[in-house]
C-alpha cells in the first residue's frame, strides 16, 4: 500500500484484530477516502446521523455534548491523532447525535462510507470483530474518564498534560476545564502544577 495514511490505519486496525487477512488489507483501499478540514469545522452535527467511519491520520478534535433542553454545549471529549472519532449513540446505532464533533486544528482523516461498510462486513466477517474491538477500546476509555473522576481534580489535569503537552494550544481552556468538569479558575490554578 503506497499511501502512508493508510498504512498507517491498517497498523491501528491490527492492533484490534492481528489476524486481519491479507484479503481485506487488500480490499479496505479500495472503500477509503482521504478529507482535510480546517481547523474550527465541525465533521459531525448536533442531531445528525454520522456518515462515514473516521480515523484521524494527523490533526486533533473535540466532541461537545449539547443539553436537548438548553442546547448548552459542554467538551465531552478530545480525540487525536489514531483516534476513531465517534459519538455515543450515534454511529454504529445509527441514530441521531447528541453531540458534535469540532476540529482543533487543520485535520487529514481517513474514512469509510457507512454504507461500504457495511458492504465489508457482508464481505469480510473479520470486519465485525474489527468494529467489536474498536466500540470496546473506546467504551474502556469512556469507562476509564468516569472513573477517574474518584482522583483530584489535580491529578486528572496533570495527567491529562503528561498525555497531551500541547493541549493549552490546541484547545480552549474553558473547553479544558468543562472536560474535567471544574471551573475555569480552578484550572488556572491547577495548571502546571
Amino acid at each position: 500500500m503506497k499511501n502512508a495514511a493508510y498504512r498507517t490505519l491498517i497498523e491501528e486496525l491490527e492492533k484490534y484484530n492481528p489476524n486481519m487477512t491479507t484479503g481485506l488489507k487488500l480490499k479496505l483501499p479500495d472503500y477509503l477516502f482521504e478529507v482535510r478540514y480546517r481547523k474550527g469545522c465541525r465533521v459531525l452535527n448536533y442531531k445528525q446521523v454520522q456518515d462515514s467511519g473516521l480515523f484521524i491520520y494527523k490533526g486533533s478534535a473535540m466532541e461537545l455534548s449539547v443539553n436537548p433542553i438548553t442546547l448548552e454545549e459542554t467538551a465531552a471529549n478530545f480525540w487525536f491523532e489514531k483516534d476513531f472519532p465517534y459519538t455515543t449513540p450515534g454511529l454504529f446505532s445509527r441514530e441521531l447525535s447528541p453531540s458534535y464533533i469540532k476540529l482543533l486544528e487543520d485535520t487529514l482523516f481517513v474514512g469509510i462510507p457507512f454504507s461500504d461498510f457495511i458492504a465489508m462486513k457482508q464481505e469480510f466477517p473479520e470486519v465485525e470483530l474489527l468494529s467489536e474491538g474498536i466500540r470496546s477500546h473506546y467504551e474502556r476509555k469512556r469507562h476509564e474518564f468516569e472513573e477517574d473522576f474518584r482522583h483530584s481534580a489535580k491529578h486528572r489535569v496533570k495527567r491529562l498534560e503528561q498525555a497531551r503537552p500541547n493541549i493549552y494550544n490546541l484547545a480552549e481552556i474553558q473547553h479544558i476545564a468543562q472536560y474535567h468538569r471544574i471551573s475555569v479558575k480552578t484550572l488556572s490554578r491547577l495548571r502546571g502544577k
